[in-house]
């Protein structure tokens, strides 16, 4: 497959490689994590690949919604593939946003974080969906690591797939947040945000997992 026509630069493109590699056995790579700072491109990396690759898919993409103002925020999760790869990750509209189902909505300093969302979100992800018909060949998690897994089905769904020895490939596009800085996690006990920070080093740190670091010059791989 030729890359010449998708506009990556730089580390994109080496992200590229490594999801390739994913789809042959004698690579080991199977579980693929993408990680570094907001904007360093890692869904529109994913994206592409999804566009020239052509594989079965079981997942979802996250998509932005916000003002031009930017006094309105709010991401949308779009599950693959009952609904088609969006054009866009990010959608701007002229004055507020419309009326859809988000898991995360801030207006002003205002933020709305809805757990119902992501308890939908790891029963579409659960292996009875996931094997309801033909095993799709990848599964994408789109936006991962922040307060959604402090929802125990939800991480411990995420846990069930890591841990499964034979599973379609998947790609875990990771947030790299300061937990204390960022302000939809002010609200969260000193408890919370340590069970917070466990969980995330126990996926991070799980022997299936191969981080590529948009951030860094190294690959872990």
């Amino acid at each position: 497959m030729s890359k010449r026509q998708l506009k990556l630069f730089g580390s994109q493109m080496e992200i590229y490689a490594h999801l390739e590699k994913m789809f042959h056995p004698e690579a080991g790579l199977n579980t693929v994590l993408l990680t570094g700072k907001s904007g360093a491109g890692k869904s529109t990396v994913v994206q592409e690949f999804l566009r020239e690759f052509g594989v079965s898919i079981h997942g979802y993409t996250t998509v932005r919604h916000r003002s031009v103002s930017r006094q309105e925020v709010a991401f949308q999760h779009i599950y693959l593939p009952e609904s088609a790869t969006p054009p866009a990750l990010t959608i701007e509209y002229p004055n507020h946003l419309p009326d859809l189902e988000y898991f995360l909505r801030r207006v002003k300093d205002r933020v709305v974080f809805d757990r119902a969302a992501f308890l939908k979100l790891a029963d579409y992800m659960s292996p009875q969906q996931v094997f309801r018909n033909k095993t799709p060949e990848l599964m994408l998690w789109d936006e991962l690591g922040g307060e959604e897994l402090l929802i125990d089905h939800l991480f411990e769904t995420v846990k069930y797939w890591l841990d499964l020895n034979e599973k379609p490939a998947q790609i875990i596009v990771w947030k790299k947040q300061f937990r204390r800085s960022k302000l939809r996690l002010a609200h969260l006990t000193a408890e919370e945000e340590d069970i917070l920070e466990l969980r995330r080093q126990e996926i991070l740190s799980h022997t299936s997992i191969h981080i590529h670091d948009l951030d860094c010059e190294e690959v872990e791989i």
